[in-house]
């Protein structure tokens, strides 16, 4: 496997891996905002 190549993988996978966390934590906003509206 060539230097590119790998660095291509590792970039893509790190996006992935953000993508991920970011659905996360938008999943944990969520739950939060539900709780806040019906405490009002």
């Amino acid at each position: 496997m060539s230097k590119e190549a790998a660095e291509q993988l590792l970039k893509a996978a790190m996006q992935e891996e953000k993508a991920t966390q970011d659905k996360v934590n938008r999943a944990k906003q969520k739950p939060q905002r539900r709780q806040l509206e019906k405490q009002w």
